[in-house]
């Protein structure tokens, strides 16, 4: 039976009294409307916002995407570590990750690199299930400590095969493996000269059409 992709209205209640729908239109209506809802995929997201604590000598101040950051070259200096919990669905196949972020050095190479992990045993160091992207190029380095403005990172939505990569690769959806669907996962991002501010994560969709 062909999948129909515009709407159709479930039967009236007046044409179902008897109880017993065998055949006709009727029939044909409830089975398109099933046929649909199967089709059907539930979108999920995940939002969060960073926030920094950070006391200098100089009383610099400065507020990126409403986080407050009063010296500014100390977080940048480091390497960090962030973990964002993320519940997929069972129809999750591909996570798009958008992030704001500032980035500043003297010598360092502003990096960010995404990770996708299991959280079946520990939260934060979870099984690699996408050894994920690596951000470099894109990255906006910002010179002038009086000019800290957010900046967006995006990892595109192609619709991806499951990577067969062992390191990072450029910017793409991350991969969720079939036996990991519906499960709570940890999207790392392990930064280099860069401050995030916000983190987005969106379930990819894609639309199931009949030829």
């Amino acid at each position: 039976m062909l999948i129909p992709t515009s709407f159709g209205k479930l039967p009236e209640p007046q044409g179902c009294y008897n109880g017993q729908i065998v055949m006709g239109t009727t029939l044909g209506q409830i089975s398109s409307a099933l046929a649909q809802l199967a089709h059907v995929k539930t979108l999920g997201e995940a939002h969060y916002q960073v926030s920094h604590s950070l006391y200098g000598s100089n009383g610099f101040a400065s507020n990126i995407g409403g986080t407050i950051f009063t010296e500014v070259t100390d977080i940048y200096k480091l390497d960090r570590e962030y973990n964002f919990l993320y519940q997929s669905t069972q129809l999750s196949t591909r996570l798009a990750v958008l992030f704001n972020y500032s980035a500043y050095s003297d010598s360092l190479t502003p990096n960010v690199k995404i990770i996708l992990r299991d959280t079946a045993s520990n939260s934060y160091s979870g099984t690699i299930l996408d050894n994920g992207v690596e951000f470099e190029i894109d990255l906006h380095l910002q010179t002038n400590r009086q000019d800290l403005d957010p900046r967006s990172a995006f990892t595109g939505c192609e619709l991806i095969d499951a990577p067969v990569s062992s390191g990072y690769d450029f910017p793409r959806p991350l991969y969720v493996p079939l036996a990991k669907r519906g499960e709570l996962l940890n999207i790392q991002f392990l930064t280099t000269a860069v401050a995030l501010s916000s983190v987005h994560i969106y379930d990819v969709y894609e639309p199931e059409v009949t030829p």
